[in-house]
């Protein structure tokens, strides 16, 4: 695993993250995690509110503390170019080992596991590849009420074969929206 120790890399490296999730934001070119695990799994309602499951992520981090400290877990901007496209989003919790990502974990209110949390994580996991030059273990946690959870499943998943799935979710997002944008004239 690359060791980005506490210094100037680990700042540079979470700077750069920050700084990437700003202009993904800013960017007329830019799709969120959520939209692009929607295209890839076609996520199925859950039969629950909202307000659940902003309550279970009212979470709160220091991202420069991943470089401070030995241990860290914080929530975390993401965002990474690919094809002309900036493809971003917060990852749920990020758990950071001398300044390196070693986890991420993608946190759902709801007690079963389905494609659409598998996507979102995955595609964390791919984001913290692509900026940290090294791929996480990846978890989804259901049934997390905000201090706890029911369940625990590991994710398997390569840069390549999320990437690939990415970049065909990219070009089903763009013929939506030349098919849209076509209705409009």
């Amino acid at each position: 695993m690359l060791n980005l120790g506490q210094g100037s890399d680990c700042l540079n490296r979470i700077k750069r993250a920050l700084t990437f999730f700003e202009k993904a934001r800013a960017n007329g070119r830019g799709v969120t995690v959520t939209e692009v695990a929607r295209v890839i799994a076609s996520p199925r309602s859950h039969k629950s509110n909202a307000s659940a499951g902003i309550k279970a992520h009212s979470m709160w981090g220091d991202p420069y503390e991943v470089c401070n400290r030995s241990e860290y877990w914080t929530p975390l901007p993401l965002a990474y170019e690919l094809e002309a496209v900036w493809i971003y989003g917060v990852a749920d919790l990020v758990r950071f080992l001398n300044g390196a990502p070693v986890e991420v974990v993608e946190l759902k209110h709801y007690k079963s596991l389905d494609r659409y949390a598998v996507a979102q994580a995955s595609i964390y996991a791919w984001l913290i590849a692509k900026l940290f030059e090294t791929l996480p273990k990846t978890f989804v946690l259901t049934g997390w009420n905000g201090k706890s959870y029911t369940g625990r499943v590991e994710v398997k998943c390569s840069v390549q074969e999320i990437e690939e799935k990415i970049r065909e979710a990219l070009v089903k997002i763009s013929r939506r929206a030349t098919r849209l944008n076509s209705l409009k004239t």
